[in-house]
């Protein structure tokens, strides 16, 4: 089950119909060609906004959730999102914006939204290589950690949030394409393709040491993941 929280009933859409009205191409250069090896026989559609009490946790169980989940309209969360995706590939889509109050976006989850995604405190990506990270207008958060250096950001506008990393090392080249697309396009006086590709920069972040709880910090400039999603689940403090 995608999500055992009762207030989301999900109804079956046949492909044809579905990948016609919900086209992730206009969020994502990725289409579901790369998301899911064949194409799903359906999409999981929610009708409407949906407001709901956190924790809310959302990640394909088994075969079933292999599909595209679709809330047609905004997402708003009183309390922690966590989006948790392992061995099966299950992709949520919010047509409209998402609010949270903490968002936890873990391992291969493949998330995108149509509008903004509003965080009032942390939001923590911890995201593996084959991860998307898509939002089509603005990400607004309280703080953003990065804790993996992985997955793919695509965000239509800089982030507006205090950025937080962990070691340096773990970072890697992708976090400076929107740089270097940037300068191209300003070297070439083209326009830059959108969406803009404005992932995690860690030459922006400053580290955790010392922001963080003490307890979620591991090391010099570490941190558990695991720690930090049970702490939002418990509602324990995240900040020193």
């Amino acid at each position: 089950m995608f999500t055992e929280n009762k207030e989301l009933e999900w109804s079956e859409l046949p492909f044809e119909d579905a990948s016609a009205k919900y086209e992730i191409n206009s969020i994502s250069e990725d289409g579901l060609g790369e998301v899911f090896p064949e194409d799903p026989p359906h999409y999981l559609v929610h009708d409407g906004d949906v407001v709901i009490d956190g924790p809310v946790s959302f990640g394909a169980a088994d075969d079933g959730d292999v599909t595209l989940h679709v809330i047609d309209g905004n997402l708003t969360v009183n309390g922690p999102l966590f989006f948790i995706q392992g061995d099966f590939y299950g992709a949520l889509f919010v047509t409209g914006s998402i609010f949270c109050q903490q968002a936890f976006v873990d391992a291969d989850a493949m998330l995108y939204v149509g509008k903004s995604m509003h965080v009032e405190g942390l939001l923590v990506t911890n995201l593996s290589k084959p991860a998307h990270f898509a939002v089509k207008e603005a990400l607004i958060a309280g703080s953003w950690l990065d804790a993996s250096g992985d997955g793919l950001f695509e965000i239509g506008q800089k982030p507006q949030a205090r950025l937080l990393r962990v070691e340096k090392s773990s970072y890697h080249a992708f976090s400076q394409y929107a740089e270097e697309a940037e300068k191209r396009a300003r070297d070439e006086g083209t326009e830059l393709k959108k969406p803009s590709y404005f992932g995690f920069s860690p030459k922006e972040a400053i580290s955790v040491k010392g922001i963080l709880h003490p307890s979620l910090v591991q090391g010099e400039e570490g941190v558990s993941a695991r720690h930090i999603r049970e702490a939002m689940e418990e509602g324990k403090p995240l900040f020193a």
